[in-house]
């Protein structure tokens, strides 16, 4: 049999694995994200991928934006990636690091790489 400070140990080390388990598997299931978004904060190219996804649709396929009503596939990807690495006016309201990154999101997305 177990003493009575034995099952009191034995208690709260269960009840703080529960804890424990609970909060993880919350932080897990908070992070899931849809349409194709990689998880919430990441680093290196999980960041690069999602600054490139806001970029492209906020500033170049928005309405009265230079990809507005293009039809976007592997063909059309490869052409705005060209466009982007060599025509200057065309996102002349990118920084560099926007550009960078929507061109790597482009080239995933549409499989243009």
């Amino acid at each position: 049999m177990l003493k009575a400070t034995q099952k009191k140990r034995l208690g709260l080390t269960l009840a703080s694995c529960t804890a424990a388990l609970f909060l993880s598997t919350s932080f897990v299931s908070s992070s899931a994200m849809a349409s194709g978004s990689f998880g919430g904060g990441g680093v290196g190219f999980q960041n690069t991928y999602n600054l490139g996804k806001s970029v492209f649709y906020k500033k170049l396929a928005c309405d009265d934006c230079p990809v507005e009503n293009v039809k976007m596939d592997s063909s059309e990807a490869k052409a705005l990636i060209q466009k982007l690495n060599t025509d200057d006016q065309f996102a002349n309201g990118l920084t560099s690091k926007q550009r960078e990154s929507v061109i790597f999101y482009i080239e995933r997305r549409y499989k243009a790489g």
